[in-house]
């Protein structure tokens, strides 16, 4: 697991959090989909003076759309360990990709001060299309369904010079292409416009369960 630094603070606060009350959840996540492998996951707790990850019909921050399109997660650790209202901010890479019926889990402390979790990953078969948690106050028995996302960072075409997924392999390099549609929303599939037949890419939503534990 690769891990941004991040001390436990509230802005304006310069004790740390040592008298608030921790909870660890574990996050068991599994792969529902069939052929869509995922990247790492971003995971961060935070509270309500943090950013969002994303808002349905704004456009996708850089650092989104890097983990969008290519699956890497630097940028947004990068983002938020510097941002106010943020507690915990790592990366999780332990056995990527994950193909379809792997499960991978990971620990988040949530605590009064930071109390919602976000995590978030790219399906790298796809040009822009990733699963999330956006900022969400998460109990043991929780169950969650994910469904695929699109960053509208990049135009949906299915090429592999822009796919970074196993299956685009013998294509160096993952182009940005752009020409998205300029705001996140429900992403719709995959068509088989490209190099991938869609009978084999394609899926249907959720894509991602997650238990809490």
């Amino acid at each position: 697991m690769v891990k941004g630094g991040k001390s436990g603070k509230m802005m304006g606060d310069s004790s740390s959090s040592s008298d608030d009350t921790v909870t660890t959840l574990t996050l068991k996540i599994t792969n529902i989909s069939v052929r869509q492998p995922f990247a790492p996951f971003f995971a961060m707790t935070h509270n309500e003076m943090a950013d969002p990850l994303y808002e349905f019909g704004s456009p996708s921050t850089d650092e989104l759309a890097m983990l969008a399109e290519t699956g890497n997660p630097a940028g947004l650790v990068g983002l938020y360990t510097a941002m106010d209202g943020v507690g915990d901010v790592f990366a999780f890479n332990e056995g990527f990709p994950y193909f379809g019926g792997d499960s991978l889990s990971f620990e988040v402390n949530v605590s009064e001060d930071y109390p919602y979790v976000t995590i978030a990953a790219m399906a790298i078969h796809t040009n822009d299309c990733f699963v999330a948690i956006n900022g969400m106050m998460l109990k043991k028995g929780d169950v969650l369904f994910l469904p695929g996302l699109d960053s509208g960072s990049e135009e949906n075409n299915e090429l592999c010079g822009s796919i970074p997924g196993p299956a685009c392999s013998s294509v160096d390099g993952n182009t940005a292409d752009g020409n998205g549609e300029g705001f996140v929303h429900i992403h719709p599939g995959f068509f088989g416009i490209g190099n991938l037949p869609d009978g084999r890419y394609d899926w249907k939503n959720p894509m991602v369960q997650v238990k809490v534990m």
